[in-house]
């Protein structure tokens, strides 16, 4: 038996459980292992995310602190170095995303300072940065893309004391050396194991919506979006996982129903969220099947997120609706259709839109319309020309986000090439309402007057 410590540097504050963590640690433990978990969720004492969402009023205000709490005002470096010396793991592993860069950094600095433990990276950012980490002295191994083999694997051989260099998936150092291992196949959801909650503080599962606390199951259907939209990480993701099989592939409906109708149980959800990137690229006997089940054996008001144009066939939207669908979050980002087609690389025409909102309004299925503003190259007047295009759209919400150039995206690049930013990390990257890039034609300064003003313009 090995022992896993999670860390989950969540700096924003926002709870939420990442399906990451949760996968891995029931899997561990159905394979005999010890988890636990160090977060920093609720100890920090600001909500980052939630409170710029409130005040560009785009959410409907929710006395959260009644709920969340307003941070266990703890010290971080104190509380996990307590954690460390209380389980005595033997592996500590870190989620990592580009927004939780700098506190896992001084988190992985801790964990070496206090305990003999390897460290492991592995989430979004390490996948596409693998030199940044190992070359981090700190950090003993990376793991690269899916980590449910890997782990499974890795904390076997931890347990007999056999060699780990050679473990998919991972770059290991050894002797000196940095051995990049070849990569698995894709994770084929068998055997059935359902995430484990257990390890997470309650309140993650309590999300505002709509005006109301609700306690809610965030699930998932399928992974990898099949696009390469400029502004997001899987062009890339795409390429470092080629000749692995689809990268869109889905998880059985069987396997997610029973999963849902268990941690619906145990948690008295009444609310559930899909994380799936593209939720209607699946084919419309697979959404039958989906739909069919759910409406019986769940039976809770979802919310998904989709493009546009899987929304043209009224056929899946009347499913949708028929299982309880409330929300389709819809990613629109600029209402002007050349940034679209020609700087996001997203071909997607405004009648297209049009339709597709029309349909979920025709259903009585309510929309949210994702946006961004500040990219590269974009005016004021760019700006107000999304806030239109929302109001005719008939959008009854908004999800609203300054644009940030993560790397391993095309317009990152962009970016640097047109001196809008330097080529280094930026701590204010996780910054929801602030914008790092610093172009002539449109200041900071107004990227958020106009962030704060956004929704007004959309709706008063």
């Amino acid at each position: 038996m090995s022992k896993i410590l999670f860390v989950y540097p969540n700096k924003e504050g926002y709870p939420i459980i990442p399906l990451g963590i949760s996968i891995l640690s029931g899997i561990l433990k159905h394979h005999g292992h010890r988890v636990d978990l160090f977060d920093v969720t609720f100890i920090m004492t600001e909500r980052y995310d939630h409170k710029a969402r409130e005040k560009t009023g785009v959410v409907k205000k929710v006395d959260i602190e009644q709920y969340w709490g307003t941070g266990d005002k703890l010290d971080i470096d104190e509380e996990f170095r307590k954690k460390i010396n209380i389980f005595q793991p033997d592996l500590i592993a870190f989620t990592v995303v580009e927004n939780n860069y700098f506190m896992a950094k001084r988190l992985l600095q801790i964990a070496k300072e206090t305990s003999s433990a390897l460290t492991i990276t592995g989430g979004l950012f390490p996948t596409i940065m693998p030199d940044l980490f190992i070359n981090c002295s700190d950090v003993d191994l990376v793991c690269i893309g899916e980590g449910e083999y890997a782990m499974i694997e890795l904390a076997a051989k931890l347990d007999l004391g056999e060699e780990i260099s050679d473990i998919y998936n991972l770059v290991v150092k050894h002797n000196g050396n940095i051995i990049y291992n070849k990569l698995y196949s894709y994770y084929n959801w068998e055997p059935l194991v359902f995430q484990d909650w257990e390890i997470f503080d309650e309140r993650h599962l309590l999300k505002p919506f709509m005006g109301k606390m609700h306690r809610t199951g965030f699930f998932e259907l399928s992974r990898g979006c099949p696009y390469k939209c400029a502004y997001c990480t899987n062009r890339l993701c795409q390429e470092i996982f080629k000749g692995l099989g689809r990268y869109n592939r889905e998880k059985p409906i069987e396997y997610a129903i029973k999963e849902m109708e268990y941690l619906k149980r145990k948690y008295n959800l009444d609310l559930i969220f899909f994380n799936d990137e593209n939720f209607l690229t699946m084919k419309n006997d697979r959404l039958a099947d989906f739909c069919e089940n759910f409406r019986h054996r769940v039976s809770l008001p979802f919310f998904i997120m989709t493009r546009a144009d899987s929304l043209i066939d009224e056929k899946k939207i009347r499913m949708l609706k028929e299982a309880g669908c409330v929300t389709i979050g819809i990613g629109v980002e600029s209402g002007n259709e050349d940034i679209r087609r020609k700087l996001l690389n997203k071909n997607i025409t405004n009648d297209v839109y049009e339709k597709a909102f029309a349909n979920c309004h025709k259903y009585n299925i309510r929309t949210t319309a994702n946006i961004m503003i500040g990219f590269p190259f974009e005016t004021e007047k760019n700006i107000v020309e999304s806030a239109n295009f929302c109001r005719k759209l008939q959008a009854k919400s908004l999800s609203l986000a300054i644009f940030a150039p993560y790397h391993g995206t095309v317009l990152r690049d962009t970016c640097i090439e047109e001196g809008f930013i330097e080529n280094k990390i930026s701590e204010d990257i996780a910054i929801i309402n602030r914008s790092i890039l610093t172009m002539p034609q449109l200041s900071k300064e107004k990227i958020e007057e106009l962030y704060l003003r956004f929704n007004s313009l959309v709706y008063d």
